[in-house]
């Protein structure tokens, strides 16, 4: 299909994916809500939200299509303009956290959170504070704010049983 007419620079519809990723998401349980529900009232009439359920009672995967594409996974939030190569990585990125092979880093410093960050590659199960903070995921500010003031690192994956803490002393 030829979506490069409707927009600058190769943009389409949102809406235009939704049974594309439907498909995709064929094996899993999958709801659909758009902007008429309390829930999601802040989405415009046309936007459609899709809800993947973790049969593991870990965290779901929300899946937003409004004027872009918007992952949100624990506290990782990815967004993807509307254009085919954004759309193949959003894609790929929701197929490795489904499949196990990424993870979300959550950072906390001072009892503060300071982000989440998506690993593409899951860390390794024993990965301590300086692989995790060394990662090219963590900007440079942040790894030095969590080693200054000490923390913690979360890790989450779609599996919740693989899930686990890192704690981080702080440096004096």
């Amino acid at each position: 299909m030829n979506t490069d007419w409707n927009g600058p620079e190769g943009e389409f519809e949102t809406a235009e994916k939704q049974g594309e990723l439907l498909m995709l998401l064929s094996s899993r349980q999958v709801t659909v809500h758009t902007g008429e529900e309390p829930d999601f009232d802040y989405m415009e009439p046309e936007d459609l939200a899709l809800v993947v359920e973790n049969p593991r009672g870990g965290e779901d995967l929300l899946i937003e299509l409004c004027a872009e594409f918007s992952v949100f996974f624990e506290t990782w939030h990815g967004s993807y303009k509307a254009t085919e190569a954004e759309y193949q990585r959003m894609v790929k990125e929701i197929t490795a956290i489904l499949e196990g092979r990424a993870a979300v880093m959550s950072l906390c410093a001072g009892g503060n959170w300071l982000a989440g960050v998506l690993c593409p590659e899951a860390p390794a199960g024993d990965a301590d504070a300086d692989s995790l903070l060394g990662r090219p995921e963590v900007l440079p500010g942040m790894a030095e704010t969590l080693r200054r003031q000490g923390g913690r690192i979360r890790l989450v994956h779609w599996d919740p049983a693989r899930d686990r803490v890192v704690e981080v002393a702080p440096q004096n």
